[in-house]
């Protein structure tokens, strides 16, 4: 019997919107765990790091990853799940280009810590303030260290296909599980795991160009075609092939692969 290929998901720096996106495809999140091995979901199931450091490299087929990068933690996972994962997936806004959470790019970190841990709602009496180590009688004890930016994920690893939103729409993301679905249940499919990712990358391909030109919002392949874009070939800034008008000025905003965010986020029209 030939393995499931395996699936990941992984929270950084963002709300949980796009974990619940996932969740309100309602019955078709059995086709997930139908088709695929879930093996790394820490929002879904007990997963550990050292569990997914174990894994081959490229073992894990497909991988969402939502939230921005800000601090080592998050750079740490998005550096060992793009080399555990063949198809790495910028999975909302917030990965794609900062979002919401960018905007804490516009104070310094220092300023962002003392706001979150001196104001009127906050009671801290003593001026505590978190450590990134202490030591406790079970040993010492560690917590993430904020970067001073917050990046999007590209500026940390390559990045094989972007799909927006905030959070990405629920029948977006069905269309898109339909998609990875129909490819890695082909028959005669002995090598799957290694054809599924060459395979799904045209297939997407074909489904933007078919319904997701800007003009055909009310057309229903714009509904049930799955918005995953990848990079435009011609750009260096950042432009999505798919991005309607009113995000489009948010991303040209964005400039190259390292989120000037104080340009990204003061001037949009959106």
């Amino acid at each position: 019997m030939t393995a499931k290929p395996k699936f990941a998901m992984y929270w950084a720096a963002s709300c949980g919107g796009c974990e619940i996106a996932v969740l309100n495809i309602h019955e078709k999140i059995l086709d997930v765990d139908a088709n695929f091995d879930v093996v790394f979901w820490p929002v879904a199931m007990d997963a550990k790091y050292k569990d997914v450091e174990a894994m081959e490299d490229g073992s894990i087929l497909l991988t969402l990853f939502n939230g921005g990068i800000r601090n080592d933690e998050n750079e740490h996972l998005a550096k060992l799940l793009r080399r555990k994962s063949k198809i790495l997936v910028a999975f909302g806004s917030c990965a794609c280009e900062g979002c919401i959470p960018g905007l804490a790019n516009l104070s310094p970190v220092g300023d962002i810590v003392h706001t979150a841990f001196n104001t009127l709602t906050t009671d801290n009496p003593h001026g505590i303030y978190p450590r990134t180590s202490y030591d406790v009688p079970e040993g010492e004890l560690h917590i993430p260290t904020l970067a001073p930016i917050l990046r999007p994920l590209e500026a940390v690893v390559d990045v094989d296909y972007f799909m927006p939103g905030c959070p990405p729409e629920s029948h977006q993301i069905a269309a898109v599980v339909d998609l990875v679905v129909k490819v890695v249940k082909k028959p005669n499919s002995r090598r799957r795991d290694r054809s599924s990712a060459r395979a799904i990358r045209p297939s997407v391909t074909n489904v933007r160009a078919r319904g997701m030109s800007n003009s055909s919002k009310s057309s229903s392949a714009f509904k049930t075609s799955p918005r995953l874009t990848r990079r435009c070939a011609c750009s260096s800034r950042g432009f999505r092939a798919t991005v309607p008008p009113r995000e489009a000025d948010a991303t040209r905003a964005v400039r190259g692969r390292g989120l000037n965010v104080s340009a990204a986020t003061v001037p949009l029209r959106v």
